[in-house]
């Protein structure tokens, strides 16, 4: 058997995100939940839900980097559509992502670069692309194995390879 998750600028979930691929729905605009430099001047594909909503889906920190709660977000809709116990088997993790915590990190370094004595760390501590899979692995009660793979844009595509 196997699920599928997903979380995107179209749907926050799977059934959301085929019926806004079929009504041919876009998901570009204008940023409204990330804080960046470029926020007036560059349209993104961005998520819907606020780091405080995507929080409570997942039963993380709303602190932590936003790509680990998209990841859990999407993991445990694939789980859960899978329709199995993964605590009956021996389970592993593949994930794969471009970016880890890049939004927290530009905020990080703003204050960072005028002072290095300034900043918050903990706001950056999971910005590695591997922290983010094993912050999704913890969620998710996965130990047996865990690994990301990270290659730029290809990075998912190359994981379900």
């Amino acid at each position: 058997m196997a699920g599928a998750g997903i979380i995107s600028s179209i749907g926050n979930n799977l059934e959301e995100n085929l019926a806004a691929l079929m009504s041919g729905k876009a998901g570009m605009e204008a940023m409204k939940r990330l804080d960046s430099l470029h926020k007036e001047e560059l349209p993104v594909a961005e998520v819907k839900l606020t780091n405080k909503q995507l929080a409570e889906r997942t039963n993380l920190k709303s602190t932590i980097s936003r790509t680990a709660l998209l990841s859990t977000v999407a993991a445990k809709e694939a789980i859960q559509n899978s329709d199995l116990d993964i605590t009956k088997w021996r389970t592993g993790f593949i994930s794969a992502n471009s970016v880890g915590g890049m939004d927290k990190t530009e905020n990080f370094f703003e204050d960072f670069l005028k002072d290095n004595t300034s900043g918050h760390l903990h706001e950056v501590v999971h910005h590695e692309c591997g922290a983010v899979t094993e912050v999704t692995a913890d969620a998710l009660g996965i130990k047996d194995f865990v690994t990301t793979v990270s290659t730029a844009c290809s990075s998912s595509a190359n994981s379900i390879f």
